[in-house]
């Protein structure tokens, strides 16, 4: 293992945006885990497990600490009949297996295509999209436990998935490191197309019963449109997490906003549209102040337009959520995590 010093962590996110780590090492494998985390706790230095970057904002100051970036690789695939088991390393590139997994003709990623960032991090953040949660298909989580130095595999009912939720944001956030993931897919399956963009899509190209590549190339072409492009604008994607309220609250709400989109989040919850808010009620799609704004086809999407600091996301952050606050009474929660001191 090779820890380096005074690294800059921009270049490790989307947003394009962080200072230095004061230590800094590539993870290949679970001794490198073991030696980083003695490492830090002789320099009684905190720790930062960083993926793929793609839903992390860094403070300008950088991170006073030792930063675990997992590059842990490698796919295994197994067949059980008809259902495939896909174990990844948590340093896989997300879409370099959902890529793989559509190659060889197996259902249950497909609708989780083009989203950046890293087997790992589809675990903890439980990313979903299009009518899927990362969730469906996971079959067990393996993590080290750096407090009694043990690997062990966590099995879903113990994982606390949510929306865009998992035991890792909180009870084991920074004690335990993932270090694979395991996926149950399958060789034959039906397309999830219920979704409105994909229905739109398909319903345009009258294709009744698209295969997995079908799938896949439509979420290219309606995410190239509606997201910006991480090679000229850095971005972690959806920047707020679409608030879910109680139907009394989501009945006054829409008493207000009729034509505000809304969907059954399962028993006494609704799930209201973070976009919709920002577009229709605060008028804030599109709008642009100094380096950072809004992206104009995406509402929720926050904009590093090039030399970006974290404090001008987050003020335009903040700005956001205090209209959102004063105009709807709803409050609107981060998706992206903050790290680093000023955080």
């Amino acid at each position: 293992m090779e820890m380096n010093e005074s690294v800059p962590l921009a270049p490790y996110t989307t947003f394009k945006i962080g200072g230095p780590a004061r230590y800094f090492c590539d993870i290949h494998s679970l001794n490198e885990i073991k030696e980083a985390v003695a490492f830090a706790r002789e320099k009684h230095l905190p720790t930062f497990i960083l993926g793929g970057g793609s839903n992390v904002l860094i403070s300008d100051s950088g991170f006073d600490g030792v930063v675990l970036h997992i590059v842990l690789s490698g796919i295994e695939w197994e067949e059980e009949g008809d259902t495939i088991f896909a174990t990844a390393g948590a340093g896989v590139v997300w879409d370099e297996l959902v890529r793989e997994s559509v190659e060889r003709g197996y259902w249950g990623l497909e609708n989780l295509s083009h989203i950046p960032g890293s087997v790992g991090a589809s675990a903890v953040q439980n990313i979903g999209c299009y009518g899927v949660e990362a969730c469906e298909a996971i079959e067990w989580v393996e993590e080290y436990d750096t407090e009694n130095d043990l690997v062990r595999r966590v099995f879903p009912h113990d994982c606390a998935f949510g929306y865009r939720d998992s035991v890792w944001k909180h009870d084991r956030k920074g004690v335990r490191v993932i270090t694979r993931v395991r996926f149950r897919l399958a060789k034959n399956g039906s397309p999830k197309t219920d979704y409105k963009d994909l229905r739109e899509y398909f319903s345009d190209k009258t294709i009744i019963h698209p295969t997995q590549q079908e799938v896949r190339d439509a979420l290219f072409t309606i995410r190239s449109q509606k997201l910006p492009d991480l090679a000229r604008y850095g971005t972690a994607g959806s920047f707020f997490k679409n608030p879910v309220v109680t139907t009394e609250e989501a009945v006054q709400f829409l008493k207000r906003f009729p034509e505000a989109l809304h969907f059954s989040s399962g028993g006494n919850e609704i799930k209201l549209s973070a976009p919709w808010i920002i577009d229709h009620v605060l008028n804030l799609r599109g709008i642009r102040k100094g380096n950072v704004g809004t992206w104009g086809k995406q509402a929720l999407v926050l904009v590093n337009y090039g030399g970006a600091s974290a404090e001008e996301i987050k003020t335009l952050a903040h700005e956001i959520q205090f209209r959102a606050h004063e105009l709807t009474n709803i409050a609107l929660s981060p998706e992206v995590v903050f790290i680093g001191s000023e955080s």
